[in-house]
Order: C-alpha cells, then sequence, then structure tokens
C-alpha cells in the first residue's frame, strides 16, 4: 500500500524520532517540524493506525511504529547515503591494522562494527567446501597422531587430527602433503573430496603407493564442518530498552550461543544484493528484531555474512552503509589472498 503524501511525511517523522527517543511520539512533538496543526496530526496518525502502521501503547501515550510502519519507511522512504569518511577510517583501521590468519581479520571485524554500531554483529567465515585449495600440511605430533593444517586461498584455514598407523614418519607426511598439494592446488574442497572418494573406492591397497596420502586427506577433509562464527557486542543487547525483559533477554543470548541457530538464522536471511534488511518478527526467539545482512566475497565461488542485529528500532540511514563498507573491506581481504 503507498500511502499519500501528507501520511508518508508523518510516519516518516514518527519513525524517524521513535528510533532517536525510543519512546512514544506525541503529536505535540511533531507539529512544529512538519507545519501541521495538531488536529490534523492526530487525525493523520489516527489514519496510519487504523492502516497497521502505528500503535498506541496506551491511551494516554503516544504512538509507536509497527514492523509494518518501518518496511514501508525502508522501502518507500529511507534514501541512503555514502559512509562518513570518519567511519570509512574507522573501519579500516580496525580491521585491517595488519596481516593475519582471516579468521583474526574477522574476529576484529566483528568487534569493530558492533563497536560503531552499537549493537551486535555476527560474521560468519566462508564455506569451507567452495573454498579452493592453496595448501595442505601435516605435522607429526606423536605416533599415530597427525595434524592436518589445510590453507584455502583467502585465507581461510582448517585444522583436524588425524588418526593413521604408527608406520608415518614426517618425512612421509611432507611426501604425501606435497603429491595432494601437486594434484589439487586451486580445485575447490567439494571437487577434492569427491576425487578422492572416487580414489578410495577404485584403487587397491597394496597396488598404490599413495593411498596413505588419499587417506590423509580424506579424514582432514571430513564434511560435518560448519563455517566458523564471530559475534561481538552482545553486551550491547542489555542497552536497549526492547530488551530489558529478563525472559527476551536470554532467548536472544541462546540463540548467540547456539552456533547452528545462527548459521541457519544467516542463511534463510542472506540474499545476492549487497546489503538486505530482514526485519526478523516470524523467526523464533527474534520478535522485535531486525538484520542488516550482507554477502563478501572474493569471486562467486567464495563467500561469507556479515550481519548486525539489533532492535526494529535501528539507525538504518546510519547502519546499511556501514554494513556495505565493511562487508566491501572484506571482500578486498580475500581478494588481496589468492
Amino acid at each position: 500500500m503507498i500511502l499519500g503524501r501528507r501520511e508518508t511525511e508523518v510516519l516518516t517523522a514518527v519513525v524517524e524520532t521513535y528510533v532517536e527517543t525510543a519512546q512514544p511520539v506525541a503529536s505535540q512533538a511533531l507539529a512544529a517540524g512538519l507545519g501541521l496543526s495538531p488536529a490534523s496530526l492526530r487525525s493523520t496518525m489516527a489514519a496510519l493506525t487504523e492502516k497497521g502502521y502505528l500503535q498506541q501503547p496506551h491511551t494516554s501515550a503516544g504512538r509507536i511504529p509497527t514492523v509494518q510502519a518501518f518496511r514501508y519507511y525502508l522501502d518507500q522512504v529511507l534514501k541512503l547515503g555514502p559512509l562518513s569518511r570518519r567511519d570509512q577510517s574507522r573501519l579500516h583501521e580496525h580491521i585491517l591494522p595488519g596481516e593475519g590468519e582471516l579468521s583474526q581479520v574477522l574476529r576484529r571485524a566483528a568487534r569493530a562494527l558492533s563497536s560503531l554500531t552499537r549493537q551486535v554483529c555476527v560474521i560468519m567465515a566462508p564455506r569451507q567446501d567452495l573454498a579452493r585449495w592453496r595448501q595442505i600440511d601435516f605435522v607429526l605430533l606423536r605416533p599415530g597422531m597427525i595434524m592436518a593444517v589445510l590453507v584455502m586461498q583467502g585465507g581461510l584455514i582448517s585444522n583436524r587430527l588425524v588418526q593413521m598407523d604408527t608406520r608415518l614418519t614426517a618425512d612421509d607426511l611432507v611426501r604425501c602433503g606435497n603429491y595432494l598439494n601437486s594434484l589439487f592446488e586451486g580445485r575447490t574442497t567439494l571437487e577434492v573430496r569427491g576425487e578422492i572418494e572416487r580414489q578410495l573406492r577404485s584403487v587397491s591397497q597394496t597396488l598404490d603407493a599413495y593411498r596413505r596420502a588419499w587417506e590423509l586427506a580424506s579424514q582432514a577433509l571430513a564434511s560435518d564442518e560448519q563455517p566458523e562464527v564471530f559475534v561481538g557486542g552482545t553486551s550491547h543487547l542489555t542497552a536497549q530498552p526492547e530488551f530489558t525483559e529478563l525472559e527476551t533477554i536470554q532467548e536472544l543470548l541462546r540463540l548467540i550461543e547456539e552456533r547452528s541457530r545462527l548459521l541457519e538464522l544467516l542463511d534463510k536471511t542472506s540474499a545476492s544484493e549487497p546489503v538486505s534488511v530482514s526485519l526478523t518478527q516470524d523467526m523464533p526467539g527474534l520478535a522485535g528484531c531486525s538484520l542488516v545482512i550482507s554477502p563478501y566475497s572474493a569471486f562467486a565461488s567464495t563467500h561469507g555474512t556479515l550481519a548486525v542485529l539489533g532492535p526494529v528500532r535501528m539507525n538504518y540511514a546510519r547502519i546499511v552503509p556501514m554494513v556495505d563498507f565493511a562487508a566491501q573491506i572484506l571482500s578486498q581481504c580475500l581478494k588481496s589472498r589468492y
């Protein structure tokens, strides 16, 4: 439903005032800024209430915007500008202060974005299946116990303990690593896993001098590994007036702690466009919340997800460009590691 000009102006004023104050908005507070009489304002606000865009928590109180109002505001009203140079500099400074593993970069990004937005930041690392193989090394910890260290293009690193027979020496492991790297550099983990399964099915143990290499790689690439998730700014939840009830905050904290639920949430809400806003009122445990979410990637085959989680009453004019810019920084970081 497209609202009339006056209704849109009043709704915009209510939304932006509520974002700033977190308090019900009375008609008297808007009269001077809009140049309308209190009677005209009350009439328009009553019409918006009837249409489901505003609600009145108490008879004598002002009105607050509904989720429907925020959706209209996001789709029909909000005009996004570029992120300020100051915020751009702060994100660059905090996310990319130097070299480090990709996990360190993502952890810094989650802390930086949560600090600047005063909301919770959730970052999902790129999925390993679509990442491209750079190098695998095997380290002998003790007889029969080996550490497999797989480095993917883009800086994603996977460490896994592998158990093998005690006859493998450190030199054997170097040869196995060199053999696998010569075959698989530049191929996706999904492709490599399929090739390993075919080789193990078809090659006789007595005839294949490199069967141990295939077996090592098979254990190193076990498919049950979920992407890492980095969370920053959980403490900001308690500063939001929407989350003052103990039951609400406990449910949100449980969601954040359960990484599988977070991954499911990010998968459901991720989209192909640079930045999307999901008003998550229909998701268990997230009533009254919103996700500003963006993918980041080096190429189409390697991507992760970045999101800011907070109340529906967020300053989208600032947070949406900030999420977009942070995703651009992470994409550049991945590309620089290829």
